[in-house]
């Protein structure tokens, strides 16, 4: 049974029309207008597993396109690695990291979007950034601050780099709740330039039993209060 990401993002047309169609149905457990699967790539860029595909929504992709929208409402769906009734590994950082696969192709959303949906685990700014838990990666105030400003000046120069996209981890708060997992100081250059757009990939693991997304979903919502 296919597993399904907790928000409906907010992508550019030209993104999902270059997707292929699915070459055979499946069970859609959604009910959304247009819906994409990502693949399975063990590691982003190598493609060693299948690829994107849209599952419904063809015609109305091409409308947008036509139309020149700037998005459109996408749902993504992606297999869980996880068996049917472990919800431990999914919440777990190691166990979900050797379950961990990867979208084939990159998508251009906003940033503001990334921001307004609560995805980010932590927001960072140059008083926050580069302050890390393991006690190896820490650096003084000051190398803190000039990493920050040099990453500044690079996007502000050459604007996001499609070649190193945002990744947004599908049900990875407690198997339900969709979290940025790497690029929150890239995301938070983006918001203080206030550029229109950046790339992001699909990352997935697992997802929790759906039986206990309502309980699960509350307790990742209160997480991400507290982390903040």
């Amino acid at each position: 049974m296919l597993a399904y990401s907790s928000e409906i993002y907010e992508i550019e047309p030209k993104d999902i029309a270059a997707l292929p169609d699915a070459k055979q149905q499946e069970q859609i457990p959604v009910d959304d207008k247009i819906v994409i699967k990502v693949g399975n790539n063990v590691e982003y860029k190598q493609r060693q597993g299948s690829r994107d595909v849209l599952l419904r929504g063809r015609k109305e992709v091409a409308e947008a396109v036509k139309k020149h929208k700037k998005y459109i409402r996408v749902r993504v769906l992606f297999e869980p690695k996880n068996k049917k009734f472990d919800f431990i590994s999914p919440m777990i950082r190691i166990f979900r990291y050797r379950l961990r696969t990867y979208s084939s192709n990159y998508y251009h959303v906003s940033p503001k979007f990334i921001r307004e949906k609560g995805l980010e685990r932590n927001i960072r700014n140059i008083e926050n950034a580069y302050i890390f838990s393991n006690a190896k990666h820490k650096m003084s105030d000051k190398d803190r601050h000039a990493a920050y400003k040099k990453l500044y000046r690079s996007m502000e120069k050459k604007g996001f780099d499609d070649r190193h996209p945002l990744d947004i981890m599908l049900c990875r708060n407690m198997g339900v709740k969709d979290t940025l997992n790497q690029g929150h100081h890239r995301m938070a250059v983006a918001m203080d330039l206030g550029l229109k757009r950046v790339s992001v990939i699909f990352s997935s693991a697992g997802a929790a039993p759906r039986w206990l997304h309502g309980f699960f979903l509350l307790i990742a919502k209160m997480n991400m209060f507290f982390k903040r």
